[in-house]
C-alpha cells in the first residue's frame, strides 16, 4: 500500500518548522547547492534560478504519484536546509534520504535534526524499512553522522560508499542522538 504525504503538509518538531518544497524555494536552493563548501561533494547545480524552479515543476509531478519527496527546513522562519526522500520502494519498503544541503554555519544540531525529522517521516508517515543511501568517499564528516546514527556501509565504489540504516536501527539510536544534541 502507498502511503502518500499530502500536499500541504507540514510538522513542526525539534524547534523546525518543515514543508514540501515549493517553486519560490528556488533561489535558495540554488544559493545553497552552488555554495562553494556544500557543492564540494554534491551533484553540480546550475545557477540559473528558472531551471531550479523548472525542476521543481517537474518534481511536484513525483511528489503527487509519491515516488519523491523534496522538503524545506525553516528555524525562526528563515530556510535553513533541504532533504529528499526519493527513490521510494513500496514493495520493497526501501527509499533514500538525500539531497540534505543546510547553510554552511548553522550550529550542528540544526542540520542533525533535518537528517532525523527526515527518518522519522520516512520510516513512520511513509511506512518504510530502510533508508539506502551513498556518501562521497571524501565527505568523511557526513559518514561518521550517519555512522553514528547507525547506518552501514554495505558496498562501496571508486567515488562512493553505499550506506544503509535500518527503522529498527533509527529507532534503536534515535533518542540517544537526540539528548547528545540537547546537551549541546
Amino acid at each position: 500500500m502507498i502511503k502518500k504525504l499530502p500536499e500541504n503538509f507540514e510538522l513542526d518538531r525539534y524547534g523546525l518548522h518543515v514543508r514540501l518544497v515549493r517553486e519560490e524555494d528556488a533561489e535558495f536552493i540554488v544559493k545553497l547547492r552552488t555554495n562553494e563548501r556544500n557543492a564540494r561533494f554534491i551533484h553540480a547545480t546550475s545557477p540559473n534560478i528558472e531551471h531550479q524552479q523548472e525542476w521543481i515543476r517537474n518534481y511536484k509531478e513525483r511528489e503527487i504519484n509519491g515516488v519523491d519527496y523534496y522538503f524545506t527546513f525553516f528555524s525562526e522562519n528563515k530556510p535553513v536546509g533541504v532533504i529528499r526522500i526519493y527513490d521510494i520502494d513500496y514493495r520493497a519498503k526501501k527509499a533514500t534520504a538525500g539531497s540534505w544541503v543546510c547553510e554552511p554555519e548553522l550550529p550542528m544540531q540544526i542540520p542533525l535534526y533535518i537528517l532525523i525529522i527526515c527518518r522519522e517521516i520516512m520510516f513512520d508517515l511513509l511506512g518504510m524499512e530502510k533508508d539506502c543511501f551513498d556518501v562521497r568517499k571524501g565527505n568523511k564528516q557526513v559518514q561518521r553522522t550517519h555512522k553514528m546514527m547507525g547506518a552501514e556501509i554495505i558496498e562501496e565504489d571508486d567515488l562512493n560508499y553505499y550506506f544503509e540504516l535500518s527503522k529498527a536501527i533509527f529507532r534503536e539510536k534515535k533518542n540517544d542522538i537526540i539528548n547528545l544534541l540537547n546537551i549541546e
